[in-house]
This record gives structure tokens, C-alpha cells and sequence, in this order.
């Protein structure tokens, strides 16, 4: 028992204390994480469209150079003599020198931009480059990209790679260049734009927002050709994946763990642009919210379980003295003897129980006798409650249609058999709930009866499942609702009348609804009745009221269920009457 006390007062300690916070971290945690997803997301995204653009605007250059050079008929042409012709002629000298000048100035004024050659098919192998002009490729360093433009074979294309070379052969390291092959013809015509990706890479860097985030532009062969940093990260097998991915975002896992990816494709250029950042830099703050919830959790555990044990022990040591106490006087009949001193709420507790415990356990259960013994007393007297009116109309009736009638079973008969069976209904079991089956039937008895007096003046229909009948509940809710319609309706009416009784199940409620077309009520007896009907402590209904039935029968609900059922009344003159009654679904 110790030890289930403790448990007990564990858990309400430390669920109200713990489950809160972990909740809290956890939202806390699944929350960031998933908006700093959708941030870097969207900025990863933004940088990559604004690198797309600032690499376009220097393709755009190759363009412009195109349009200078090849679609220029008399340019071109002057340009091809050159190449092909070792002697100048004035015109050729001049178109040299000014497509020498553009190329340089073009060089000059883009900082990225290394250098340009062009090369038209020629049996010297000349080309014009913006390093030094008219050259031959066995007089220049730099022959990389001319043994890859003749060995392409194919239509005019555009293609991008990244190389190794020395311009000069005095040179001691490498220059790095990405080199954008522009071919115009195959093996005849072609533009050859160095790029100086260190220049491009700075950008990448400069732009970069967020820790450990690596950007790569991919070349149509999806080969790294810009880069913001020269850390080892993604293979060309992991990239090729990433780049054949149909997604725009995605997580990834890869050879240095799982990694958010943003891509963004240039559809005039072929080139992707990709950002890359590892999980467990992305989501550091969200890890660190995680780590301190569960660290705060298990402190909190540690000091909830302490306290809980001294709490626990000495609650329990005063429950077994008041537990000790109460035995002694129930069980030896000895008076409990009151603490000298109030030190807490356990000895303030016995001090009040020894003062009060007895009396107020005997007034108690006096009130509670009392209040169920006149409850009990209120409904039988109300059940047992019968029209007077009612019955000498009745009687009245039966003795008239006696006197017209043979000794044979007439209508007479028909009549004193149905009163027998009302009365039987409401005087046995008294206390008793019924079946919905046998309310029911004692209305339709009720019902027989009023139409041989009133020489079939009006008509009645039951509407109702077959599933109902089962339930309980009280005696005559539904014969004193009918005989209301019929009194207060129907015998006003100079026309045939129809009353419809609807019984159904509404969820864990059913609904009893008794429509009538009669005369209705007027306006302010109708306000009159429903005031009745909703006063908290109603009046005793008067002995000639106009509407005994309804009262008693709403008074009797409220003893029976208190609050947990409705009785609603409309009605309008001249077109008739609806009482709805709502009763909880009472079964045994």
C-alpha cells in the first residue's frame, strides 16, 4: 500500500511537472526544425537563382560575342582571310585590329573573364586570342582546348569544362579555367570563352548564408565547375543522383551523412545549381532545444521523485495515526481525544473531524432519508394523480351507449374493457418504470375510449421503431400529453382532427413529439404555460387548471431526471399544437 501511495503521488507530481515540458520541447523542437527547413529552403533557393543569374549575364558575353563575330558577314569573313591568309591586306588589318580590340577591351572590363580565342578551320592552324592576338597553336602553351574541339564531331553545341593548364611555359603552378566551348561549325568555327573560377567561387562564398552550406554548379555533364569551397563533400556518383533528382527540395543521405539539398536548373544553359547543408548543422538549434528538454526533464524527475518520497513518507505516517484514530473510535467506541496543537493541515484535518465527523454523519444521513423518502412520497402522489373530469366524462359516456345497446358486446363493452386496463395500468406498480411497449398500449386504451365518445371526431397515428419499445420509462408521460391535444385542441375544432404521436431514438436520447391540428393557443396562454413549464421550483398544478396534464406530467420529468430532459411546447390558433419531450434512454 506504501508503495502505491508513493507511485500515485509520483505521477501527480511529475505529469503536471514533466509531461507540460516535454510537450513543450518537443513542439518547440519538430516546430523549428520544420520552419528552419522552409527558410533555408526558400533562401537556398534565392541564392541559387541569383547565382543562376549573375552565370547567365557572363554566358550572355559568349552571345555577344557571337553576334560580334559570326552573324557579322563582313567581319567574319575579313577575320577568316586572316586566318587563312599569313599576308594582311589593309581590310583584313583593319577587321583584325578591331575584333583584337574587342576581344581585349572584353577581357579588361569583365574581371572573371580570363580569356577568348577564336578559331575558324584554317591549314596553319591560326586562331585569334585575347592574350596575344594572331597565334598558331604550335607557338602557344595552351593547347587543351584545341585538341577538345577537334576531336568533337557533331552539330553546333555548346558545352562547359573545367581544366588544368599553363598559358605560358615560363609559368611554375597551373591556371585553373572553366572553358565554354562554343562551336558554330564542326571542326571549322568556334568560341572559346576561359572563365577564372576562383573569381566565381568568391561570389558563392560572399553569398553563402548559412554554416557549412556548399554550393556547386553542375555542367550539362553534371561535373562540379564552380564551387564555395575546396572541402571534400559530395562524390560525382552523389552528385549525379542529387542532379537526375526530379525534386526542387529534398533530403538526401550521403557519404558525410543525410544533407538538405535546394537544386535550381537553367533551362537555356543546361546548368544546375546546387545547395547543400549536413543535417547536423541545419538542425543544431532544434537539437540543442531537444537536449536541454530532455536534461531539464531529468532534473525535474530527480527533484520530483525526492520530494515525492519525503511528502509521501510523511503524509503517510499521519493517514496511518487518522486512519488509527477513526478504528479506534468506530470499532471500541471511545472518544477521540483532539490534538493539543495545530501544526498542519493533517492534524487541523482530525482536530475538525473529532468536532464534527458524528453529528454531521447523523444530519446527514437524516436529510439524505428525508429528501429521497419525500421525493418518493411526491412522485407517487403525482403518478398517481387522475383527471377527475376525465373519469366522469367516462363513466358518462359508458352509460349512454349501454343504454342504446343489446347485452351482446357492443361499444359499451369495448369502452368499460379499455377504462379496466387504463386502471389497472395506473394503479399497479406505481413506483415501477415501464416498457415504452406498455405506455404505449395504455394510450392506445386511452385513446379507443375518446374516439367512441367523440364519435370518431378525430384520428390518431403512432409513428415509431420497433427498437424503442424495449427502453423504460415513467408511467403516463404519454397519455396526459394525447389527452391535452384532445381537450384542448381537437374538441374545439369544428372539422375532423389528426393527432400524430412520433417516438424516436436520437443518439443516447428519445424523442416523444405530439403534433395536433386543433384549435392551437392563444398567444398569451401559450407564454402563461411555458412560464409555468420553466420555473425552477414549479407550483403545484391548480385543480382546474386548463392544462393539468401537461404540468403534472413536466413536474414529474423534473423529479425523475432532474435536468437531463426537455419539454418545449408551440403552438399557433387555428392550426394546431406540437409538444416535444426529450428523455435520456433508460434501460435496466
Amino acid at each position: 500500500m506504501k508503495e502505491r501511495y508513493f507511485i500515485k503521488h509520483l505521477a501527480t507530481f511529475l505529469i503536471p511537472l514533466i509531461l507540460p515540458l516535454i510537450i513543450l520541447g518537443s513542439l518547440s523542437f519538430y516546430t523549428t526544425q520544420r520552419d528552419m527547413k522552409n527558410d533555408i529552403n526558400k533562401n537556398s533557393k534565392f541564392l541559387l537563382i541569383q547565382s543562376q543569374r549573375q552565370m547567365e549575364m557572363i554566358l550572355d558575353e559568349l552571345e555577344t560575342l557571337k553576334l560580334a563575330l559570326y552573324q557579322n558577314a563582313k567581319v567574319f569573313n575579313e577575320l577568316s582571310n586572316v586566318l587563312q591568309n599569313p599576308v594582311f591586306t589593309y581590310e583584313s588589318s583593319t577587321a583584325y585590329q578591331i575584333i583584337f580590340s574587342y576581344l581585349n577591351a572584353l577581357t579588361s572590363s569583365k574581371p572573371y573573364i580570363h580569356s577568348i580565342y577564336f578559331y575558324a578551320q584554317n591549314p596553319n592552324n591560326r586562331f585569334v586570342s585575347s592574350l596575344g592576338g594572331l597565334s598558331t597553336i604550335n607557338r602557344f602553351n595552351d593547347t587543351q582546348w584545341f585538341d577538345e574541339f577537334m576531336n568533337y564531331e557533331g552539330l553546333a553545341t555548346e558545352w562547359t569544362t573545367k581544366r588544368e593548364t599553363r598559358i605560358f611555359h615560363f609559368e611554375k603552378d597551373k591556371t585553373e579555367l572553366v572553358t565554354i566551348f562554343n562551336v558554330l561549325a564542326p571542326k571549322k568555327i568556334g568560341i572559346i570563352l576561359n572563365i577564372r573560377p576562383k573569381y566565381i567561387e568568391n561570389i558563392l562564398a560572399n553569398i553563402t548564408t548559412h554554416k557549412d552550406q556548399v554550393l556547386y554548379v553542375l555542367n550539362e555533364n553534371n561535373q562540379i565547375i564552380f564551387s564555395n569551397t575546396e572541402k571534400s563533400g559530395l562524390n560525382d556518383s552523389e552528385l549525379n543522383k542529387i542532379a537526375n533528382q526530379p525534386s526542387t527540395f529534398f533530403d538526401f543521405e550521403s557519404s558525410i551523412g543525410e544533407v538538405n539539398v535546394t537544386k535550381v536548373e537553367s533551362e537555356q544553359y543546361n546548368w544546375k545549381y546546387v545547395s547543400v547543408i549536413p543535417h547536423h548543422s541545419l538542425y543544431e538549434t532544434p537539437s540543442r532545444i531537444m537536449n536541454y528538454t530532455i536534461g531539464f526533464a531529468c532534473l525535474s524527475f530527480v527533484l520530483g521523485l525526492a520530494l515525492t518520497f519525503y511528502l509521501t513518507r510523511r503524509n503517510y505516517r499521519q493517514l496511518l495515526a487518522i486512519t488509527s484514530l477513526l478504528r479506534s473510535a468506530e470499532n471500541n467506541r471511545i472518544p477521540l481525544v483532539s490534538p493539543k496543537k495545530v501544526n498542519d493541515e493533517y492534524s487541523y484535518i482530525v482536530q475538525n473531524m473529532i468536532a464534527h465527523f458524528i453529528e454531521h454523519r447523523y444530519i446527514q444521513t437524516q436529510l439524505s432519508e428525508k429528501k429521497y423518502r419525500l421525493q418518493f412520497m411526491e412522485l407517487l402522489a403525482l403518478q398517481s394523480q387522475i383527471n377527475p373530469h376525465f373519469l366522469y366524462n367516462t363513466l358518462n359516456s359508458i352509460y349512454w351507449e349501454t343504454v342504446g345497446l343489446t347485452g351482446k358486446p357492443n361499444k359499451a363493452s369495448d369502452m368499460i374493457e379499455n377504462l379496466s386496463d387504463m386502471l389497472s395500468y395506473s394503479f399497479s406498480r406505481p413506483t415501477n418504470d415501464v416498457t415504452w411497449a406498455e405506455e404505449i398500449a395504455n394510450t392506445v386504451s386511452y385513446v379507443n375510449i375518446q374516439k367512441k365518445r367523440y364519435k370518431n371526431m378525430f384520428d390518431v397515428i403512432f409513428e415509431y421503431d420497433e427498437d424503442i419499445l424495449g427502453f423504460y420509462t415513467m408511467k403516463l408521460i404519454l397519455q396526459p400529453l394525447v389527452e391535452n391535444s384532445i381537450y384542448h385542441g381537437i374538441k374545439e375544432k369544428e372539422s375532423p382532427g389528426l393527432i400524430k404521436i412520433k417516438i424516436y431514438r436520437n443518439g443516447k436520447t428519445l424523442r416523444l413529439v405530439v403534433i395536433d391540428n386543433g384549435h392551437g393557443i392563444e398567444t398569451d396562454r401559450l407564454a402563461h404555460i411555458r412560464h409555468s413549464l420553466n420555473e425552477a421550483e414549479p407550483k403545484e398544478p391548480e385543480e382546474h387548471s386548463q392544462h393539468i396534464g401537461l404540468l403534472n406530467t413536466n413536474k414529474r420529468l423534473r423529479l425523475m431526471y432532474n435536468s437531463n430532459y426537455n419539454l418545449t411546447i408551440k403552438s399557433k390558433q387555428r392550426l394546431g399544437t406540437v409538444i416535444c419531450v426529450v428523455v435520456p434512454l433508460h434501460t435496466r
